[in-house]
């Protein structure tokens, strides 16, 4: 989509059975007019909102709605509620806590702010409040943003942001905050935020038991797809089977998986716009040719998954659909957990073919060159970021955590506190968070942790739920 230099646009739209995931936009720029008369002041609040140095600290005020509407009074909470939350979560900003400002009112001018000392540094000790206004339009509402000095800040009631944000969805309001926080951590910070992106992983909370080929009994699992933050989650396959080991294709449009729906383990592809449905098997598997664990390659192009085709478990590489495949490893030890090079050009896997039993970790070329053993270690999961580390789950036993190996250093960082069995992260696309199965607090559940091992948060809740996959920035 194109863009332009007038306004924000947001298309909200549902999809099938997944109605409140709305679909990425376009984003058009407001010239706020207030810019064009602002002292030379206004500057120095960009350069804060900006810096690197300092972290700015935000109010995030309640939001203006029509007089006397009590629906879009609950829906300008929620979206500045958010907001707030999308803020907090990228931690690019000290935020100032939501029930110290609750009656401060919603300011709706930037002068509102001005005349209000409280904003500042005698009340909640902001440097800039956020403040919006919700305007309400059949099925759709649009948000005006303003970032403004607070009072008693080297900016005071200068405006260092201002956007509009139109054709935002009633049926998904947090797609509208998503993209908002995105949009400002983008142009006042230079982050790609990971607001708009979601989770795939498995749950067994409305699975029931299924029988394998050996005749044992186990729980099924489906796959589920949620905002990055937990939100709208939704069942994405409905087969009653195992379903496990989901991956976002780059264009985030796409799931691979691995399932059990014909008794024997396969990868499947769906599109999300079909919800599940209209399923793919580019490894073409049968009762004696086994395929799991596949991933995608930056470009979409192909993918790499597990197969025992050549008599044991080998990295494989095919095409997207399955074509011109071909045995990447081939080795007699077991070969598993393929994670691709950010550039494309090599892979990361797992195997014990230096143990006999311990899988450790391994780097080949795509064109199966110069395999190098990366660390000694037990390793499992590995999942390659493109800040320049692999993730992966450390330990043996139980009382697994994530750590991460430097690429460059090649030193290895317990990243989990040990709270728990701690195993297969995602690291998000910006690098900054890596998702995980924890189970530190009873049940397996998928929890977030930022890279430097803090601020754990939990993000399911119900039933058991593992394998997470983050899906890419598009």
């Amino acid at each position: 989509m194109h863009r332009l230099q007038v306004r924000t646009a947001l298309m909200g739209a549902a999809v099938a059975a997944l109605a409140t995931i709305a679909v990425p936009v376009a984003t058009r720029e407001v010239v706020a007019t207030a810019q064009q008369t602002a002292p030379p002041q206004q500057a120095e609040l960009s350069v804060t909102l900006s810096s690197t140095t300092k972290r700015t600290v935000l109010a995030v005020a309640d939001f203006v709605v029509p007089s006397g509407d009590a629906e879009a009074a609950a829906l300008s909470k929620l979206l500045s509620d958010v907001l707030w939350a999308d803020f907090d979560f990228e931690r690019e900003y000290s935020l100032v806590p939501r029930a110290k400002t609750a009656s401060f009112g919603a300011p709706a001018r930037p002068e509102d702010v001005a005349q209000q000392p409280d904003w500042g540094s005698s009340g909640a000790g902001a440097d800039a409040v956020v403040i919006g206004t919700v305007t309400r339009s059949g099925k759709e509402f649009s948000v005006k943003i303003d970032i403004v000095g607070a009072p008693g800040s080297p900016a005071a009631g200068q405006i260092g942001f201002s956007s509009l944000y139109e054709h935002c969805s009633l049926a998904n309001p947090r797609f509208c905050s998503h993209s908002i926080a995105d949009d400002i951590h983008k142009k006042k910070r230079g982050l790609d935020g990971v607001a708009r992106t979601r989770l795939a992983f498995s749950s067994d909370r409305d699975s029931a038991r299924m029988g394998t080929r050996t005749g044992v009994l186990v729980s099924g699992k489906e796959i589920y797809v949620s905002d990055y933050d937990g939100a709208n989650q939704q069942r994405f396959t409905f087969n009653n089977s195992l379903n496990i080991h989901s991956r976002w294709s780059p264009n985030g449009n796409q799931i691979v998986f691995t399932s059990y729906q014909t008794s024997f383990p396969d990868i499947y592809v769906a599109d999300l716009a079909q919800a599940g449905r209209g399923l793919r098997r580019p490894g073409n598997g049968n009762d004696r040719v086994q395929n799991n664990q596949a991933a995608w390659s930056p470009d979409g192009s192909k993918i790499a998954y597990v197969s025992n085709r050549s008599g044991n478990y080998d990295i494989w590489i095919a095409n997207a659909d399955g074509g011109d495949a071909r045995n990447l490893t081939n080795h007699p030890a077991a070969d598993q957990n393929p994670t691709w090079s950010p550039n494309g050009q090599q892979i990361a896997f797992t195997s014990d073919r230096a143990t006999g039993s311990t899988p450790q970790l391994y780097l080949i070329g795509i064109s199966g060159q110069a395999i190098e053993r990366l660390i000694d270690q037990r390793v499992d999961r590995p999942t390659w970021s493109t800040l320049g580390f692999i993730a992966f789950t450390s330990g043996a036993n139980f009382g697994h955590d994530i750590s991460l190996l430097d690429l460059v250093s090649r030193q290895v960082t317990v990243l989990t506190d040990g709270k728990g069995d701690n195993g297969s992260p995602a690291v998000s696309p910006s690098g900054r968070h890596i998702a995980f199965t924890t189970t530190r607090w009873g049940k397996e559940q998928i929890a977030i942790v930022d890279r430097r091992g803090s601020d754990v948060r939990q993000i399911t809740n119900t039933g058991n739920n593992t394998y997470p996959s983050w899906q890419p920035i598009r």
